[in-house]
């Protein structure tokens, strides 16, 4: 039987969001020689559909269609406007349908914000592109984001990071209709990870600081960035600032919701990007400058913080 595969593309959608998944599957159907998948567009109406980069998709049917065809699989992809359609009109009545006639839905990037939305997304583990993660985990509570997976299978939901993760959330869906030797051709010719090394949170950006909470607090956060190459701990900051370790715990977890060790570890690794990116400096220079005792304490840090190894990351974001 004949998949359909179907991608909501709202106006302003990013291009690749679209067409990558759709080439997955249609390279899927060239490995096995026969017509599985039948890719499909689908827009607000029967208009062409203006991407991010200016180029027109044509849609193959509307939301608003009283189409009876069952859907195999229905994916939202995203955009750098999605909250423009989040109040659309009737927009989250057609999602919920849409996801009811298929037999998986799902998301590609910034696509999970309009799922959520519609109530789709509830009690389910998710992910989304890193730099709206953080606002779908605030804004829809009773979702359970995990901001640094490439992708995730969750019951009949399936959802991708961004932008490029929709190829391997195709590639993923490929592999549970057809088996793990058709996915792997299918990588293979696209020139793709079949499973990509570490999580998404290795591309986040990690430039200045943000800096965040009342002005004493942001006081001891720009002393900690300039002097990262001191053996800092609870103790050392506390006594900067003037306060009991106990009190600085408890302002940091209700200014930046996270533990002072918590954020210390991601200044230094965001410190430790940096120099990877930059600089010809060895693991051990690196490790001191950012206050990491040894190597391998770096390395720990960078895999429990990013999924994927000091070297991999450097081989990966060399930018010399």
């Amino acid at each position: 039987m004949i998949k359909e595969m179907v991608i909501l593309a709202v106006p302003g959608v990013q291009m690749l969001d679209v067409s990558g998944p759709l080439d997955v599957f249609a390279e899927a159907n060239n490995q096995l020689g026969r017509i599985l998948y039948r890719p499909r567009v689908m827009g607000l109406d029967s208009t062409n559909i203006t991407t991010s980069s200016g180029i027109k998709i044509m849609a193959d049917m509307s939301i608003s269609d009283r189409d009876t065809t069952p859907i195999d699989s229905f994916l939202v992809a995203g955009a750098p406007n999605i909250d423009d359609y989040r109040c659309h009109s009737g927009l989250t009545n057609a999602l919920v349908k849409q996801a009811q006639r298929s037999r998986r839905y799902g998301s590609v990037c910034s696509g999970a914000l309009l799922l959520a939305e519609a109530g789709l997304l509830n009690g389910r583990r998710v992910t989304t592109h890193w730099a709206v993660a953080g606002r779908l985990a605030e804004e829809y509570p009773q979702v359970q984001v995990e901001a640094d997976a490439i992708c995730i299978a969750d019951g009949p939901l399936r959802t991708a990071a961004g932008v490029t993760s929709g190829l391997d959330l195709a590639l993923m869906m490929v592999e549970e209709d057809v088996g793990r030797d058709v996915a792997l051709a299918v990588a293979a010719q696209l020139v793709m990870f079949f499973k990509r090394p570490g999580g998404q949170l290795q591309f986040s950006r990690h430039g200045n600081a943000n800096l965040s909470g009342r002005s004493a607090l942001q006081e001891l956060q720009r002393w900690t960035i300039a002097t990262l190459d001191q053996p800092h701990n609870m103790q050392s900051l506390a006594q900067h600032i003037g306060l009991s370790a106990r009190h600085l715990s408890r302002l940091f977890m209700q200014e930046l919701q996270l533990t002072p060790a918590q954020w210390l570890d991601q200044q230094r690794i965001s410190h430790a990007r940096h120099l990877l990116e930059s600089t010809e400096l060895a693991p051990k220079q690196i490790a001191a400058q950012c206050g990491f005792s040894s190597v391998d304490i770096l390395r720990r840090a960078f895999i429990r913080q990013l999924n994927v190894t000091p070297a991999q990351y450097r081989k990966n974001n060399r930018r010399l």
